[in-house]
């Protein structure tokens, strides 16, 4: 293979290009030839494609999504063993085509369509189709076609992740042409986006990755960066122009913290890949699928210990073990990325991941005509995973009710399309604390009528305890004339004929029958109670008040959700097929899909009346447990709720204790005070009490003073950041929290 040290070679140029056409041809030629096989059926006469007759704005994505064919097509043409290898008749169709197109690129597109599908996505393109067909083109074509790549992108440029996509255009194309020069100038200037950042695009201390300025995209961007930087990292290692300094030691540190906790078993945790969820060609699963491929070429570039890890993680994150490689799954505990406004909770049997907004971080992106319905997706939602892959592939975005979308609460019904794209709301307190996997998380929110929304607000406080969450919501108020509903859930069900959901262990059916597929129609009822329309969308939905508990069967019997509920709330269940158009989603050229898919749903709210004043809500979730679990839990809760009101949200179970403190006069709860806003952690073990804490706001400039009810003989380990006011007869420590930037700070006591 090409890959060993080549360092002290001779034609060092050479070599490289051995390596990258091994990158791109890959081991195996069978999904090259099916792919290129069915591009060569479709061609037509006149070397082009029929469904690419697009308009005069969509030439330039028209233009790339036929050098993205052509690719594929000198992909078989170049592999080793594909029945397209070496053919004559495939070269003559590539060279004539792309010929043809380097003259609509070179010409008349420098001021049509997306700047990056000029300077990135075609060139990336056409470097790779240069390398493929290295030992077919004359000089005098590479050097044609690199002119025009050279026009469109003479030098890095943008930030982050464009910024590395520019600087390995340059890169490949330097490659081509045996140019050090510009080969090391393509190097300096794609590595600025290796370093961290305090602001705008890039990658942050704490392991968050944002894309322009204010969207979480670890799974999109960021994912994007890391595929650039391993591309090159890996064709450059052991060479004379091998990358090393402190820029890349900070990527490949933010892959272990940043990009590693989204990894889940074959795929990539949906609210860190922002637009991408509308895109019917970018899955969750292949997001994993490329995350998989960056490790893999990582790992060719890194120490022993690095490469094997890297490998492990990329078989986990393609879904299935390669070559004997042993999937390894992500580290279990919980993890704040507090510069995104999100969190991962991952254990054995299932991983959650929150999605908030707050003045820092806007609710969703949605531009170039996609995502248009992703309103709540980083509202207060959650995202719950389970062994089964991604709940939110096969579809889900475009059949799925984006006006209720789990954890968020909202006014039913739909706002107009891209209501609210890029907003940042007035609230600053989002965030939380978290030791282990256990975590205290708050959201203060406030969704503006003035942006195309219906307006609500309220807080929310999300208690991440092992494998229970325990969801709190207080102060929510509207005026905005419409049911106030919050979102237990709104599940895809894999097996809708297989999948039974029960309200305190009665099945829901239909009004005066039996279940028809499991799912009713028209009004519905739990055993015999009747059906009341309430809010838009409702009319089919089964009506509980006062529900203890819940379950929805998974579609294996280790998948099931339990949910237990408050006294005293009024809860909806709906089983539902849903039908919708990816075009619905994302009116782009180059992802309009215009198919119509159905998928089946159980959606779970409750209803907080019209125009609610202070309503409140609380429930616990509880993934994997069986009805019989739910129902013992109901029964005798192993959490305590013990506030749920505006000042402070907090619950205890076992040894510890867990707090939103929302302001500054908030009360003593359970023998804990704060006298500032902040999320505490108060975890006992045995002699041992550790007291993490945050600040949400990331804008306290003095320090915090927690009092604890508990003496204690001497403090074991403290933070920097800690001082110890006294010891007893309680516990008096002061946390300055400024320049923390939200993230947790602990002391552990002897007691």
């Amino acid at each position: 293979m090409a890959w060993d040290a080549i360092r002290d070679r001779a034609e060092p140029f050479a070599a490289v290009r051995a390596r990258w056409r091994d990158q791109l041809t890959g081991p195996s030629p069978d999904d090259a030839d099916a792919v290129a096989g069915r591009l060569l059926g479709e061609i037509t006469p006149d070397g082009r494609w029929s469904d690419l007759a697009l308009t005069s704005r969509e030439r330039t994505i028209g233009l790339r999504i036929d050098y993205e064919r052509l690719r594929s097509i000198a992909r078989a043409y170049a592999t080793p063993g594909s029945r397209y290898e070496h053919d004559d008749s495939v070269r003559d169709l590539l060279l004539s085509n792309l010929d043809q197109l380097h003259e609509t690129y070179r010409g008349n597109i420098r001021r049509s369509g997306n700047w990056w599908d000029r300077e990135v996505g075609i060139p990336l393109q056409l470097t790779a189709i240069s390398m493929l067909l290295y030992d077919d083109l004359d000089a005098d074509r590479l050097e044609r076609w690199m002119a025009a790549v050279r026009a469109h992108t003479p030098a890095p440029k943008y930030t982050a992740a464009n910024r590395a996509w520019t600087g390995r255009v340059v890169v490949e194309r330097a490659l081509l042409l045996d140019d050090e020069e510009a080969l090391a100038a393509g190097l300096r200037g794609m590595t600025p986006a290796f370093r961290p950042t305090t602001s705008g695009d890039g990658i942050y201390a704490d392991g968050s990755f944002l894309q322009h300025a204010v969207h979480p995209y670890s799974g999109g961007y960021g994912l994007s960066l890391l595929t650039s930087a391993a591309s090159v990292l890996a064709l450059l290692h052991d060479t004379p122009w091998q990358l090393s300094g402190e820029p890349v030691d900070n990527l490949l540190s933010w892959v272990d913290d940043g990009l590693v906790p989204w990894l889940h078993a074959g795929a990539v945790l949906a609210p860190v890949r922002g637009r991408n969820i509308a895109r019917a060609s970018v899955r969750d699963h292949d997001a994993g699928q490329t995350a998989a491929s960056a490790l893999r070429l990582l790992a060719r570039a890194a120490d022993d210990d690095r490469a094997r890890r890297w490998t492990g993680l990329a078989a986990y994150a393609s879904g299935a073990a390669g070559d004997g490689v042993e999937p390894l799954a992500p580290p279990q505990g919980t993890r704040i990325f507090p510069a995104m406004d999100r969190v991962v909770h991952r254990r054995p049997a299932f991983t959650i991941a929150l999605a908030m907004s707050s003045a820092r971080i806007a609710g969703y992106e949605s531009i170039g005509a996609e995502n248009l319905r992703g309103w709540y997706t980083g509202s207060g939602a959650y995202y719950l995973y389970d062994a089964n892959g991604s709940p939110y592939d096969d579809h889900f975005w475009p059949t799925v009710d984006a006006a209720r979308i789990p954890g968020t609460t909202v006014a039913a019904g739909a706002p107009a399309d891209s209501a609210g794209a890029g907003f940042r709301g007035d609230k600053r307190w989002v965030g939380g604390v978290a030791l282990g996997s256990r975590a205290a998380v708050g959201m203060a929110f406030r969704h503006p009528a003035d942006k195309g929304m219906r307006e609500v607000s309220g807080k929310k406080s999300w208690f991440l305890l092992d494998d229970e969450i325990v969801a709190l919501g207080t102060g929510i108020g509207s005026a905005s004339g419409r049911v106030v509903e919050t979102v237990v859930d709104n599940r895809r069900l894999q097996d809708p004929a297989g999948q039974r959901l029960v309200v305190d262990g009665r099945p829901v059916v239909p009004a005066g029958g039996a279940p028809v597929d499991g799912r009713p129609t028209g009004g519905g009822s739990v055993d015999g109670v009747g059906a009341d329309g309430g809010s838009a969308g409702s009319e089919a939905a089964v009506l509980a008040d006062d529900a203890g508990w819940a379950h929805l069967s998974g579609p294996t019997e280790d998948t099931g959700i339990g949910y237990v509920f408050r006294p005293g709330q009024r809860l909806r269940l709906l089983r539902e097929r849903r039908t919708g158009r990816w075009a619905d989603i994302n009116r782009s050229a180059a992802h309009r899909d215009p198919a119509v898919r159905s998928n089946d749903f159980a959606t779970l709210w409750l209803e907080h009346g019209v125009n609610p004043v202070d309503a409140r809500y609380g429930y616990a979730i509880l993934p994997g447990a069986t009805p019989a679990e739910v129902a013992a839990y109901a029964a005798a809760p192993r959490t305590e709720v013990l506030a749920n009101g505006p000042d402070v949200q907090a619950v205890r179970r076992d040894g510890t204790l867990a707090m939103n403190v929302w302001t500054a006069t908030a009360p003593e709860t359970a023998g804990v005070s704060c006298d500032r806003p902040a999320s505490i952690l108060l975890v006992r073990d045995g002699t041992r009490l550790t007291v993490a804490v945050a600040d949400p706001t990331q804008r306290l400039e003095h320090g915090l003073r927690i009092t604890v009810a508990q003496p204690a003989k001497r403090l074991v380990e403290g933070d920097g950041r800690v001082t110890v006011d006294r010891l007893g007869p309680g516990i008096s420590l002061t946390v300055d929290a400024n320049g923390a930037r939200g993230e947790t700070i602990t002391a552990t006591f002897e007691v």
